[in-house]
C-alpha cells in the first residue's frame, strides 16, 4: 500500500466500486454501427490517474502507472497520469483535472479521500474513485483492497519455514491501513505457529532505502529470519539487508521477487489492473455508485469475482518450500475464500467518512 500517503493520516481510506458485467445484445442486421457507436463512447472518455507516489518505487506507485498503462491498451483512449504529488495540492490536482472536463479522476492512496469529496461537492458531474480510501459520497466511490488476507498468508508462510522462531516487519508510517496490514501477517504467523515472536518497526519514511536497510538489518540481528515490508522504495533496502543476512523477505503490492530472487519468497499482489478496470466500466456503462467496496482474496491475477489481492509464485525459490506447507497454504487460501476463516481489519472506526 502499499504506501497510501507519505505522512501520517488518521483517515485511511479504503473500498470500492464493484463493477457490473454486462451482455450486449446486437441486432444481426446492424452490428458494425452498435460496433462504432460504442468504440465512439470509449474514445470519448476522459480518464486521469493521480497519486502521492513515484511511479518509479517498484511498488505501490508503479502499480498505479501499470493499471493505467493497462487502461489505456484495453479501451484505446489516453490516460492522463500525474505522480508525486505533494500533500498539500492534491485538492489542487484534482480540480485541475475536474477544470479539464475529466470524467473520472482514479486517485491512488489514502491522502486524496477526504480532498476527492471535497472536490466532488464542486464538480458534480465527474466521478472519482480513491484507491485504498474509505471516503463515499454521491459522485465518489472507495476500493479498499482487504489486504490483510494476502499478509494473513504471507504470516502463515513465515510461520511454517522459519527455523527461529522469530519473523520481523517494517512499515513505511504507522497509520491505519499499514497497521491492518501487519496485524493480518501477525495472525497468520500465530495461526500456524502460536509461541512465534514478531518484531516489527515503523520508519516515517517511504522512499529512503538506507534507512530501510537499517531498520531490518537491527530486526535480522534479533533472530529474525523473515522480513516483511510495506514501505515503498524505503522497502528496497528491506529486501537487501535480508539478502545481505541470508534470511527471507517478503514482499508487497507488486511481485518483487526480480529484486532478490535468491531473497524474495513471495509476495503480496494487489489486482490493481482489474481494480482500476472496474472503474472505468462502470462509468462506462453507467453503472458508477458512490460506494465503498470492499474487495479481499482471490486465486490468481484477474480471477472471477471480485477479489483484487493476491499471493505471488515461489518463483526459483519453489524447491525450498515443502509440501506441508504448500498443502496448508492452499487450504488457508481456500478457508478464507469460502468464508469458514475471517481475518478481521484492525482499524479505528472513525476512519471511515461519508459524505
Amino acid at each position: 500500500m502499499p504506501r497510501s500517503a507519505k505522512t501520517y493520516s488518521a483517515i485511511i481510506g479504503i473500498a470500492a466500486v464493484a463493477a457490473v458485467t454486462a451482455i450486449v445484445f446486437v441486432m444481426p442486421m446492424i452490428p458494425a454501427l452498435s460496433q462504432q457507436s460504442h468504440l465512439q463512447q470509449k474514445s470519448s472518455l476522459k480518464v486521469a490517474v493521480v497519486t502521492d507516489a513515484l511511479f518509479s518505487d517498484m511498488g505501490w506507485g508503479e502499480s498505479s502507472l501499470n493499471a493505467a498503462k493497462q487502461i489505456e491498451r484495453k479501451y484505446g483512449f489516453d490516460v492522463a497520469m500525474q505522480d508525486n504529488v505533494e500533500i498539500p495540492d492534491i485538492e489542487l490536482t484534482l480540480k485541475k483535472y475536474a477544470d479539464a472536463g475529466y470524467d473520472l479522476i482514479i486517485a491512488h492512496g489514502v491522502q486524496w479521500g477526504e480532498p476527492a469529496l471535497s472536490v466532488g461537492k464542486q464538480y458534480p458531474n465527474v466521478k472519482i474513485v480513491v484507491f485504498t480510501g474509505l471516503v463515499k459520497s454521491e459522485n465518489v466511490a472507495s476500493i479498499f483492497p482487504m489486504q490483510q488476507e494476502g499478509s494473513f498468508l504471507l504470516g502463515a508462510i513465515a510461520g511454517m519455514m522459519t527455523k527461529t522462531n522469530v519473523i520481523g516487519y517494517v512499515g513505511g508510517e504507522e497509520y491505519p491501513n499499514v497497521i491492518n496490514i501487519f496485524e493480518g501477517y501477525k495472525q497468520g504467523a500465530k495461526t500456524v505457529s502460536p509461541d512465534i515472536q514478531v518484531i516489527g518497526t515503523y520508519l516515517n519514511d517511504w522512499d529512503n532505502p538506507a534507512k530501510g536497510k537499517e531498520a531490518a538489518t537491527s530486526i535480522i540481528r534479533q533472530k529474525a529470519d523473515f522480513v516483511f515490508h510495506v514501505a515503498d522504495t524505503s522497502g528496497q533496502g528491506v529486501i537487501q539487508a535480508a539478502k545481505d543476512g541470508g534470511v527471507y523477505a517478503l514482499g508487497a503490492v507488486q511481485d518483487q521477487n526480480s529484486l532478490a530472487p535468491n531473497t524474495v519468497l513471495s509476495s503480496f499482489i494487489l489486482d490493481v489492473d482489474k481494480a482500476y478496470d472496474q472503474a472505468v466500466d462502470s462509468v462506462m456503462k453507467g453503472t458508477f455508485k458512490g460506494e465503498i467496496h470492499k474487495a479481499g482474496i482471490e486465486t490468481g491475477k484477474g480471477a472471477p469475482g471480485d477479489g483484487i489481492v493476491y499471493l505471488a509464485p515461489f518463483h526459483g525459490l519453489k524447491d525450498k518450500v515443502p509440501e506441508n506447507v504448500n498443502a496448508r497454504l492452499k487450504q488457508l487460501l481456500a478457508d478464507i475464500l469460502e468464508k469458514r476463516l475471517a481475518v478481521p481489519e484492525r482499524l479505528e472506526e472513525s476512519v471511515s467518512i461519508t459524505s
